[in-house]
């Protein structure tokens, strides 16, 4: 009967009908469903297109075939007339994949997959990135938040933080929530570093705020709310404060960003009793992090400072520039962050040159 049983099934792989359940074009074009298939361009290392490759051959494809399908795969009481009997399936019109037994054990393993993630080094690996994650998430191979932090990371170093907008604009795809204080902090500090590299001038600083915009806008939507105000990173002042700082940047070069410069101005003012800017962090990856947060602040109301009407709008600027200066430069003392030693406000607290002014200098 079992025989039977396996043999129809197989019969039953090979027919129109079942050619139908297979996934089709309109699916993977728009990633409509959780089990779309990623597709990837040339990247700028031959081993990173194999390595993607081998996900989208050896986990993706696998796990996003029909049941039926899925199990001839994976069942070890098919594999024997699996290898026997090749079932080749249409995954898209001008696709086609032949089934080989597998085994869960022998998948690319999480590991693995971070590996991926470390040899996109190059700006067009980065289009990549949103199908492999989304890829990954189907996998159900989840990203913890230091993941994210470090993809974030990457992401900046190749001045491709719009992918990252994009992957959250796709939280149901990939995961990525900007509900996370961690998270949400990693990603306006790279943009705060973005203008800060460009001397808060030209269009980087321009585009740096319309990024932080987005991520703002993204920030009301559910899947990156949180119930609770004290912990949602939208209600913060590193969030508030960068959006602050770039419009006062931007506002410097044109004045019709002036408005949203008091606007901004305002809400700091109003949530400032959620922040934590003193210098009581019990250690020293937690007083990194608060660096992180403070020194945006600290440079969005410093700059603020210098338009009168923000200035009148938040009488308490002056002040509480005055009293965090003094926290700042002491909790910069105590960090060797290279990352946060070199950003440019910092610099500037410490009264240091960049690395490259000083070897030119020597």
């Amino acid at each position: 009967m079992a025989q039977f049983a396996m043999s129809r099934l197989f019969r039953q792989s090979t027919t129109s009908s079942v050619r139908q359940s297979i996934l089709r074009p309109t699916q993977a074009r728009s990633y409509g469903s959780n089990a779309a298939i990623p597709t990837f361009t040339s990247t700028s290392s031959p081993e990173l297109d194999e390595a993607l490759e081998r996900f989208r051959n050896e986990l993706f494809i696998p796990l996003a075939l029909p049941k039926r399908q899925r199990k001839s795969v994976f069942r070890e009481k098919y594999a024997t007339q699996l290898q026997n009997e090749p079932i080749t399936v249409k995954i898209s019109e001008t696709e086609e994949f032949t089934l080989t037994p597998k085994k869960h054990h022998d998948l690319p393993s999480k590991k693995d997959a971070l590996e991926v993630l470390k040899m996109m080094v190059a700006n067009q690996d980065f289009s990549n990135l949103f199908p492999y994650l989304s890829g990954l998430r189907m996998s159900n191979y989840a990203i913890n938040s230091d993941r994210w932090e470090y993809i974030i990371r990457k992401t900046s170093d190749a001045n491709k933080l719009s992918t990252i907008i994009a992957c959250a604009r796709q939280s149901q795809r990939t995961g990525l929530t900007l509900g996370n204080k961690n998270i949400a902090r990693r990603l306006f500090f790279e943009l705060h570093k973005t203008a800060a590299k460009a001397d808060f001038k030209r269009r980087e600083t321009f585009w740096a705020l319309k990024l932080a915009r987005e991520a703002a806008s993204l920030m009301d939507a559910a899947e990156h709310s949180v119930r609770n105000i004290q912990e949602d990173p939208k209600h913060q002042p590193f969030v508030i404060g960068t959006l602050l700082e770039l419009s006062a940047a931007c506002a410097k070069i044109d004045e019709t960003y002036t408005p949203s410069l008091c606007g901004y101005a305002q809400k700091l003012d109003a949530a400032w009793s959620r922040g934590n800017f003193k210098d009581d962090a019990a250690t020293g990856f937690e007083n990194i992090k608060r660096l992180e947060e403070n020194l945006a602040v600290y440079n969005g109301m410093r700059l603020a400072l210098g338009f009168t009407k923000a200035s009148k709008d938040t009488g308490n600027f002056k002040a509480r520039c005055d009293e965090l200066k003094p926290v700042l430069i002491s909790q910069l003392q105590k960090v060797k962050n290279a990352d946060v030693l070199g950003d440019k406000v910092a610099r500037e607290l410490l009264g240091t040159k960049p690395k490259q002014e000083v070897e030119e200098n020597a």
